[in-house]
């Protein structure tokens, strides 16, 4: 994949539907030029992926990825949205993928899904599963198909915006149940103190006693448990205020100054680092138009 962020993602959308399938409807094996997103809406389907089976009830979507053969079965009747799109391409215009679609004897059933990786700072990596329950996606869906369906003028980078606010919302939520799911008792203290001091100077060895580490055991603890060593954690979290001061109107050299910075050239590079924007751009860009 030709992307590693967010930030990076280009989202096309090939095809969008809403459908009704009848019992034992059987899509495969098969295998597509792009990515699929299927969403059951109410009945039940069922995903073989290699040598992979999931059931997908009401509520719940599978992914699966380009070149994977595959098989989709629907078990009762089903009603559901299907996407297919491509991660990262420059054009956003449709290009529809049944011409491209290839049917294969069951006896290629075979190989590993794919789980497209994503590096969200300061979080580090989040994966995309095969099978997924996301809340909120049904109106997007419902304003994708839309769109794709009466090609209004504009309707390629509506599409492409929609499809973007989908894959964002399902990032975010696969975050917050990994963040809910993962303990980091450990290392707790050492990051409870830099959320509420953000602009304080942390020595590694002052956040390593914390925890009771020696400090390059500590860097090593960290760097496993959040993807990140403490340092450029620490700048993260300072990058967060720093966007949420500026759009409340706080002078940059106040707020480099608050935050910990040694100096506003320092504060600015740091901040396009994670951001793409200089201080001054970011807060143009965020500011509501008059």
């Amino acid at each position: 994949m030709s992307f590693r962020t967010l930030d990076d993602l280009l989202p096309t959308v090939n095809f969008a539907s809403r459908a009704t399938a009848m019992p034992g409807a059987d899509w495969g094996v098969r295998l597509i030029p792009d990515c699929q997103l299927v969403y059951v809406v109410s009945g039940q389907a069922e995903l073989t992926v290699g040598r992979h089976t999931y059931d997908i009830r009401a509520g719940e979507c599978v992914y699966y990825d380009s070149e994977i053969p595959h098989r989709l079965l629907s078990v009762g009747t089903t009603d559901y949205y299907s996407v297919h799109f491509v991660w990262r391409q420059t054009s956003s215009l449709p290009v529809h993928p049944g011409h491209s679609i290839q049917y294969l004897d069951r006896q290629f059933l075979d190989g590993e899904p794919r789980y497209p990786e994503i590096e969200i700072p300061p979080y580090g990596e989040v994966t995309f599963p095969t099978k997924l329950t996301i809340s909120g996606l049904e109106p997007i869906l419902t304003k994708l198909v839309k769109e794709y369906e009466l090609e209004q003028p504009g309707y390629t980078g509506i599409l492409r915006a929609l499809m973007l606010q989908a894959l964002s919302i399902i990032f975010r939520q696969l975050l917050d149940k990994d963040s809910t799911h993962k303990s980091y008792g450990r290392i707790d203290p050492a990051i409870q103190a830099m959320q509420e001091q953000p602009g304080k100077n942390w020595a590694v060895s002052e956040l390593a006693a914390m925890c009771g580490y020696h400090p390059i055991h500590f860097a090593k603890l960290f760097k496993e448990e959040i993807g990140l060593l403490p340092k450029h954690y620490i700048i993260g979290e300072r990058i967060k205020r720093a966007k949420r001061a500026l759009l409340q109107g706080e002078k940059v050299e106040a707020i480099s100054e608050r935050l910990g910075f040694t100096s506003i050239h320092y504060f600015s590079h740091q901040f396009k680092k994670l951001t793409g924007l200089t201080p001054t751009e970011f807060r143009m860009h965020g500011r509501p138009p008059n």
